[in-house]
């Protein structure tokens, strides 16, 4: 049965990146266009919130309340930049998938890389969800009173509900109150497909690597089982060295996989990991002020998601590192669990080169530095606690003096 990796595994992907003009097929003129005005608005917010300090006094709670929030839409337009640049990357990236998946005949390893595929697109559908609730309650919030009294006799203060995102426009913000909405509301929404988008795919890239090295597995534990050697005169020898072989191959596609995402992403991850960590550190610390001070509902949902997100962020993306890894290391446990002994010694020899390699484990390393696994979650989590308790102990240092 023929698979169709983009239609039945990518499809909501597909949807997500046309909305933000980042699919990488048919760049025409208009889409180019689509992409540069949705850049403008998210470089003009960031701006709008940076210029909050022309016009106001800079503290220090006042530049770590500006910047939890900047960081957090900078981190939405790295993305959107780092995956516009490496377009062609991705495309790539699905027309191999898809050359490999052609390949595939055994009906065991399509079964695999079936089972991959709807596990990627199950994450997909939950983010995406996710990324609409988001939208959803960030562009009613402003608008609620305004609803509340239409429909019901309730005063409800409009100020109330205001979102608490500082920002500096030099016009008069209550004159022009929904407009300032307008903007916020439409940086939220490219954001919030933005980060689902672009972050599912590398996830369902990545799960397609996981099924390769499982196939590679599930090839390696055929090897002593198949009756083949018996069909038209061949040998069994020849029959599991083949077998190897194509184990072998397809390991190497998967590397080779791995490779490309790797090397044209790894400046975006880093500066990313940075991000996120000082992000966590910052809304962690507002966080903890708005519980402490009992700061309005909105403000206190605002800081909420951003630290929500950011560990949600750091926690799947090192997850699946950690998972492509484990599959990779499993293909060696399967070469060592088969009955190797009882091959020719030019087989064991095949096989004894195999297990050397897989002596040394394999981990997903961004510029020879960042280690996507659940060891390295915990750390950055726990550097970024580190970096809150500095902060608040700085400022309980300034309250005392």
């Amino acid at each position: 049965m023929a698979i169709c990796v983009v239609q039945q595994y990518f499809s909501i992907n597909k949807i997500l990146f046309r909305a933000v003009a980042l699919w990488p097929y048919h760049r025409t003129k208009l889409v180019e266009v689509h992409l540069s005005f949705f850049l403008v608005i998210l470089i003009s917010f960031i701006a709008a919130q940076l210029a909050t300090f022309l016009t106001t006094e800079c503290t220090s709670h006042m530049a770590i309340k500006i910047f939890s929030l900047v960081l957090y839409f900078t981190l939405y337009l790295i993305k959107y930049l780092s995956f516009r640049v490496n377009a062609h990357t991705i495309r790539c990236l699905l027309e191999k998938f898809q050359y490999t998946c052609d390949e595939l005949t055994d009906e065991g390893e399509i079964a695999i890389i079936k089972e991959y595929g709807h596990e990627a697109k199950r994450f997909t559908i939950i983010i995406s969800l996710y990324g609409m609730f988001n939208i959803i309650t960030t562009c009613l919030l402003p608008v609620f009173p305004r609803i509340l009294r239409t429909f019901t006799s309730t005063n409800v203060s409009e100020e109330h509900f205001m979102i608490h995102i500082p920002t500096e426009y030099f016009i008069n913000q209550e004159k022009y109150y929904y407009y300032i909405v307008l903007h916020m509301d439409a940086s939220v929404f490219i954001g919030s497909i933005v980060l689902p988008a672009t972050g599912t795919l590398l996830f369902g890239c990545m799960k397609y690597m996981c099924g390769l090295f499982r196939i590679a597995s599930y090839r390696i534990d055929q090897t002593m089982k198949t009756p083949m050697f018996q069909i038209a005169g061949l040998s069994k020898d020849y029959v599991i060295y083949k077998t190897i072989v194509h184990a072998i191959d397809i390991h190497r596609k998967a590397i080779e996989f791995c490779n490309m995402i790797k090397s044209n992403f790894v400046g975006m991850f880093f500066i990313v990991i940075v991000i996120s960590v000082t992000s966590l550190s910052l809304n962690l610390y507002e966080l903890h002020q708005a519980m402490m001070f009992g700061s309005a509902t909105e403000e206190y949902l605002v800081y909420a998601k951003g630290t929500f997100v950011t560990l949600l962020y750091i926690f799947i993306g090192n997850y699946i590192g950690q998972e492509l890894s484990d599959h990779h290391n499993h293909m060696f446990i399967s070469i060592y669990s088969v009955q190797w002994y009882v091959t020719p010694l030019h087989i064991q020899k095949i096989i004894l080169f195999l297990l050397q390699r897989g002596t040394k484990n394999f981990y997903f390393v961004f510029g020879g530095i960042l280690v996507m696994s659940i060891e390295n979650a915990t750390t950055l989590v726990g550097a970024s606690i580190s970096y809150f308790t500095v902060l608040h102990s700085m400022q309980q240092t300034d309250v005392t003096k």
